[in-house]
């Protein structure tokens, strides 16, 4: 995904730099009539204008980064949600009191079990 964010970038600082390159020869005759201000003011315009989509570009680079950790986040946490609910229902059928909780070895004991059985049913597919 990197990569494709450094073509497009470079392929948008090169078709910049030729536009610039472009505008600056066709007033090459006109910029001998513009002052000192109004030529740095003409230079740093151009600059603006190439600047402001790179920063956009980056901050939301950083803000889909950190949409990414924070998603990541979730699944994760919704993996052992599932894992949890999944050793809740096998504590019922193997008899279990719905009441009250499993203990930690009886616990780690069903997931052994539901890894293995798991393993199981992925090798048979």
């Amino acid at each position: 995904m990197m990569e494709d964010w450094s073509s497009y970038l470079m392929s948008y600082f090169h078709m910049a730099f030729q536009n610039a390159v472009f505008f600056m020869a066709t007033i090459r005759n006109g910029l001998s009539l513009l002052d000192d201000w109004q030529f740095a003011v003409l230079v740093l315009g151009i600059i603006g204008i190439i600047f402001l989509p790179f920063a956009a570009l980056v901050r939301m680079s950083w803000r889909l980064r950190r949409s990414e950790i924070v998603i990541r986040s979730l699944n994760e946490d919704l993996a052992q949600v599932t894992q949890d609910l999944n050793v809740e229902r096998v504590w019922r059928l193997a008899g279990g009191d719905s009441t009250e909780r499993p203990s930690a070895d009886s616990l780690k004991e069903l997931y052994k079990i539901m890894a293995r059985h798991h393993d199981d049913a992925s090798h048979m597919a």
